[in-house]
């Protein structure tokens, strides 16, 4: 199967673990046995992940929910201050210092209309008017030199770029305006479709006699607990019945299909050069049919045996997992061992994950220490490489009056920036039913020459909900799309051109060429 089965493998694993959230409904009809006490534990430890994250953003969720559905009008302010002094020999300072962007944001998803404007004060040299939209059907653009829109339309797009680089652009490209609207999460329907296709077809598909139960008391902490644990076992010819089984059935899921081409769609918007969203789907499907048909190109010597136990509230407080995997005649280990010491206000979640061949072993680890105060939540997150901490994030959110105050620090070990690095946000937030505003700051400090005092990065945000986002008149568009080689030179050269040229003579006293 080589690295690209192991990649399908990795996906796959991955898709199906995340797809299968919600299923403790499923399970929780079920009879009590070994089998359905595993699965269940496993989806509980999943929806108890995404639950904590939640519970900590529980208010920017709501108004992200709250503005996929309505129209929604921002303004956003952009400044910064320096006290640098290789700024000051510059002579940068000041013009940092006097300086603000304005941005104004128009956002209607429902009806697929995005407007922007923008102005800036710059040590005294104003831009203002310049203003942008796109909608499902086209995409327009005025600058303070001209008066009309340069739109180019959905439809015209892709002969667009084929005009202005036929090397790159052959204007067959798929270009959807549309796309620029989707959200990359999955709809409603679609996670209740993998709800219970995806965790059917694993209850179904892994066999009752690979699970087993017992009573074991463990130390987690300073926590002495009777435990439930709960044993999967498997062989290598069921983990390859299972993966071929798994493999087959993505393959063919119509739907797994659709929501690929969505993702591809979104995720390369703005990107012509990519490849089409339907072909990446394809290719997709194809792997997952090769991967079937050599799924014994991957070895499991060892089988595969996966240990959890439970407390009495049914959280995962202990695991250990271990398995072999030998692929071109070549064998690593994998172990993940993880414990979760669990309390009524607090839960403090410690996993290793280990890589070991012939040659070395290597260990990814993260430690979250997640406690919830009586004002909000103070966390703690460690990701580890060898025994190194890669980096820290400590964040703590309070609720004070009526607003939410977050503040966080990034802490990066030095050998990823030649010194220890620390990244900060503090941050003060309102959320009201049809608005919200915000203030936030941002900066670094390495302990020698970048600080708070060297340079900070000030934003802050008033959004509202409006009856809808206006669009400029139609009556005052240049369609550029439509436009062949020797009328866009015209266009640019003898009209843009000049005005340009005049309104960099007015605003900064230097004619220059377009």
């Amino acid at each position: 199967m080589g690295k690209k089965g192991l990649t399908i493998l990795g996906v796959s694993v991955g898709i199906i673990a995340v797809l299968a959230i919600g299923a403790y409904i499923l399970f929780q009809t079920m009879i009590n046995n070994p089998k359905n006490n595993y699965l269940m534990a496993e989806m509980d430890e999943i929806e108890n992940t995404f639950g904590l994250f939640e519970e900590r953003f529980e208010s920017e969720l709501e108004w992200y929910e709250y503005a996929q559905k309505n129209a929604i009008d921002s303004n956003i302010s952009i400044t910064a201050e320096t006290n640098d002094p290789s700024f000051r020999e510059m002579g940068l300072d000041q013009m940092i210092n006097n300086s603000n962007i304005d941005l104004n944001v128009g956002q209607d998803i429902a009806n697929e209309v995005s407007t922007m404007g923008l102005n800036a004060d710059v040590a005294g040299f104003s831009i203002s008017d310049v203003n942008a939209y796109i909608t499902g059907e086209k995409a327009g653009l005025t600058l303070p030199f001209i008066e009309e829109y340069m739109i180019v339309n959905e439809a015209d797009a892709a002969s667009f770029l084929n005009t202005l680089d036929p090397e790159s652009f052959d204007g067959s490209e798929e270009i959807d305006y549309s796309m620029f609207f989707e959200s990359s999460a999955m709809t409603e329907s679609q996670r209740e479709y993998f709800k219970d296709e995806y965790s059917t077809f694993v209850r179904e598909n892994l066999p009752d006699e690979a699970f087993e139960s017992a009573s074991e008391e463990i130390t987690v902490g300073e926590n002495t607990i009777k435990a439930d644990k709960l044993t999967m076992t498997l062989t290598e010819e069921q983990i390859h019945t299972f993966l071929r089984d798994l493999f087959n059935k993505m393959a063919e899921d119509e739907e797994l299909a659709n929501i690929i081409e969505t993702q591809m769609m979104a995720a390369n918007f703005g990107n012509p050069e990519a490849p089409s969203a339907e072909d990446t789907a394809s290719e997709f499907n194809d792997s997952l049919k090769e991967a079937a048909e050599n799924i014994e190109d991957v070895g499991f010597p060892d089988g595969l045996t996966s240990v959890v136990w439970t407390d009495g509230d049914d959280n995962i407080i202990q695991r250990d997992l271990d398995t072999a995997v030998t692929v071109d005649d070549s064998t690593g280990q994998i172990a993940v061992d993880g414990t979760a010491d669990i309390s009524e206000d607090s839960r403090v979640i410690n996993y290793d994950m280990t890589f070991t061949d012939d040659t070395m072993e290597s260990v990814l680890g993260y430690t979250a220490d997640l406690n919830e105060t009586e004002s909000g939540y103070e966390d703690t997150i460690t990701l580890r490489a060898d025994s190194e901490d890669l980096f820290v994030i400590n964040s703590v959110k309070t609720e004070e009056e009526d607003s939410e105050v977050w503040n966080a620090d990034i802490n990066f070990n030095e050998e990823m920036f030649v010194s220890p690095l620390t990244l900060f946000m503090e941050s003060s937030s309102v959320y009201n039913e049809d608005q919200a505003t915000g203030d936030m700051t941002l900066y670094a400090d390495d302990g020698i020459n970048v600080t708070r005092d060297t340079f900070v990065l000030n934003l802050t945000s008033d959004s509202q909900t409006v009856n809808e986002i206006e669009l400029p008149a139609a009556d005052n568009e240049k369609n550029i799309g439509q436009m062949n080689m020797d009328e866009l030179n015209a266009y640019f050269n003898d009209e843009v051109g000049p005005k340009f040229e005049e309104w960099m003579n007015e605003n900064f006293g230097a004619p220059t060429g377009f």
